[in-house]
């Protein structure tokens, strides 16, 4: 009976990581390139590198309404189905967002599980100093808690004052769309 359990267990273990592997990760991503295209948002340079369980997109330059938003060092998707996430490296804003944030980021983290199916959550870490994000598909509720650098509260202080501070000092914004 032991012996019969740990076979299918086996199998499943197998067949789960063949999923993984045979998963069309570049048809996700040029799925999502065409998404965006049609809300004005293009991705041009990039290079696609597809590994065995993630696929990895590299300097990739973004813009909207044709003009240049942003240049992306490296994209990481996972896409496990049970744990999928995106992994953004060392971006660089365009100099139009530098009156409002500063324009390094070097970290973009975005996570999507199953065992939370209502959230998307996204940690993200940059000159601004550091944020975690939370959106409810379902209430359709954003909510950004900032950790903000020196920088960010020495130089963005209009920025920061449309955000509610707590006790702890961080920076709260909800938004309801």
């Amino acid at each position: 009976m032991v012996k019969k359990i740990t076979v299918f267990f086996l199998y499943l273990i197998f067949l789960i990581l063949s999923i993984m592997y045979f998963t069309p990760k570049s048809n996700f991503y040029y799925f999502a390139e065409k998404q965006l295209q049609k809300i004005d948002i293009i991705i041009s340079t990039e290079t696609i590198d597809d590994r065995l369980l993630t696929f990895k997109v590299e300097y990739l330059d973004v813009s909207y309404n044709e003009i240049q938003s942003a240049k992306i060092d490296s994209v990481t998707i996972k896409i496990f189905g049970i744990y999928n996430s995106l992994n953004f490296e060392n971006i660089v804003l365009s100099s139009v967002a530098q009156s409002f944030l500063p324009l390094n980021i070097e970290n973009i983290h975005i996570v999507y599980s199953i065992l939370n199916p209502l959230n998307i959550k996204i940690h993200a870490l940059g000159d601004f100093g550091e944020t975690n994000i939370e959106f409810n598909f379902i209430g359709r509720v954003l909510h950004v808690v900032l950790n903000p650098s020196e920088l960010m509260l020495q130089d963005y202080q209009h920025t920061l004052q449309k955000l509610n501070k707590n006790e702890n000092g961080e920076f709260i914004y909800d938004k309801t769309f």
